[in-house]
């Protein structure tokens, strides 16, 4: 079992008995799309809502417009099935809680990015933890699925 981890702006994919970890989820979204059949899986750590504004998308993984489909090729290309993909978010809160305008709400921003982008490519979110205005830890177990979320002085829950 080997433990892998995804950094900011990083897509990651495993098989068997890996782990996926991504740490620092602030107003930042973390992605697991898992095929529970093939037992294959994936990660991102999704920086931005948006690949517009940027030059060039050399890291796909930083924005949700670009890691949705990305992280979909990578976990296929890796033995999963397009069609048993499921995905679990975390994430996408809101550090500087006085700044209560909607537009200055990054965290809420890449939430709402990251769902239109599964649903765009008919990936269904079985789960998600996001919101609020501490930072996550996200775990993905390949082998069963199962996804572990851990809040800033929290117990780990699964999602």
């Amino acid at each position: 079992m080997a433990e892998i981890f995804v950094n900011m702006g990083e897509i990651k994919v495993a098989a068997g008995g890996d782990v996926l970890i991504t740490v620092g989820l602030g107003s930042c979204v973390g992605v697991a799309l898992y095929d529970r059949e093939n037992k294959v899986g994936g990660m991102a750590h999704v920086f931005l809502a948006s690949s517009r504004d940027s030059r060039g998308t050399e890291q796909p993984g930083k924005f949700a417009d670009t890691a949705i489909p990305a992280l979909i090729e990578a976990v296929v290309r890796v033995g999963g099935r397009r069609s048993l993909l499921v995905a679990k978010i975390a994430g996408g809160a809101n550090l500087f809680p006085k700044l209560s305008e909607a537009s200055l709400n990054v965290g809420m921003q890449n939430v709402a990015a990251v769902k239109e982008h599964l649903a765009l490519h008919n990936v269904p979110l079985r789960g998600e933890d996001v919101g609020g205005s501490i930072g996550r830890k996200m775990i993905l177990y390949v082998e069963s699925g199962k996804v572990m979320v851990q809040s800033i002085g929290s117990e780990p829950r699964e999602i």
